[in-house]
């Protein structure tokens, strides 16, 4: 049974955010749903931010504050996980912020439509506020499952609100690019459901030094997303086998432009190579059958 005014733990991982942090911080503590739990974990900052997040615990009796040694935002992200005490948990970066109305819909939203999961929309900038869309909209199990695992829906944790019994112990893996997807990935068996609305409700910093940007415009992104879409091609085939032909299609894309990066800087022999090239002579005769993939695709698989 839903408990509107349940304690919801929010978590921002905190490393080197001066510039962002107090307007992040600021926006949380300000939100209508009060009974909040905010947990700031600075995670070996070399600037002042362990010290700005002090001087908010100070001032306001629901945030706690720790610090650790360096281990990455999924990292900072799993030790409040084994600390925070909220029936609800939800998740900011530092620099980023939310609404003030962010929490109080997620919350209506999971016990209008008694799931565990809600989501709002995000934007990049206040000018898009009015470009919100009102309304409720709701995804069933089967439906969840199916736009979440061909990533049709996204897979961001910090624009949604999950019921802490669903995470479990599930954790953040050690991960560089996609460690929300592959977080809700776990949990996805076991959500009955997502609401969610189309408000413009969380606000994303685009940042040129940011983890996210760093990462995805490196062989990194690449390799981390054709493994992920390789192991659900995989399982689809056991288990879902409606899903299998856009989950060859975005495994094909990103092994290609993989094994093209490792040609490009002369690894052929790498094991980074022979994994992504074992994957497409693996599917090779599914690959040429599959009207999605490009016939460019196709032609590079053929040579190999």
């Amino acid at each position: 049974m839903c408990n509107s005014a349940a304690l919801i733990s929010v978590i921002v991982p905190v490393w080197n955010a001066h510039d962002y942090l107090e307007r992040c911080i600021d926006s949380i503590i300000h939100q209508t749903y009060t009974n909040l739990e905010i947990i700031l974990v600075d995670d070996g900052s070399s600037d002042d931010s362990l010290e700005i997040c002090r001087s908010f615990e100070r001032k306001d009796t629901r945030i706690k504050v720790f610090h650790k040694e360096n281990g990455g935002q999924g990292s900072a992200r799993n030790f409040a996980l084994e600390h925070c005490q909220g029936q609800y948990v939800g998740f900011v970066d530092n620099d980023d912020w939310i609404l003030p109305t962010m929490y109080e819909r997620l919350m209506e939203l999971i016990c209008k439509y008694k799931v565990n999961v809600s989501r709002c929309d995000d934007a990049q900038s206040v000018e898009e506020i009015g470009k919100d869309v009102r309304g409720d909209f709701f995804l069933s199990k089967e439906e969840f499952h199916k736009e979440f695992f061909c990533d049709i829906v996204g897979g961001h944790v910090t624009d949604r609100l999950f019921e802490r019994k669903l995470i479990g112990e599930y954790r953040f893996p050690n991960s560089k690019t996609i460690e929300d997807t592959r977080f809700i990935r776990q949990l996805v068996q076991n959500i009955n459901g997502e609401a969610f609305t189309k408000e413009k409700l969380y606000f994303y910093t685009v940042r040129e030094d940011n983890t996210s940007n760093k990462f995805a415009r490196t062989y990194i992104s690449s390799f981390e997303r054709a493994m992920e879409y390789q192991s659900r091609y995989e399982e689809a085939i056991r288990l879902f086998p409606g899903y299998q032909d856009l989950l060859l299609q975005k495994s094909t894309t990103f092994a290609c432009g993989c094994i093209r990066i490792l040609l490009q800087t002369k690894k052929k022999k790498s094991n980074d190579f022979e994994m992504m090239a074992g994957f497409l002579r693996k599917y090779k005769s599914q690959i040429w059958k599959n009207k999605s993939i490009a016939w460019k695709y196709k032609l590079f698989v053929l040579m190999l």
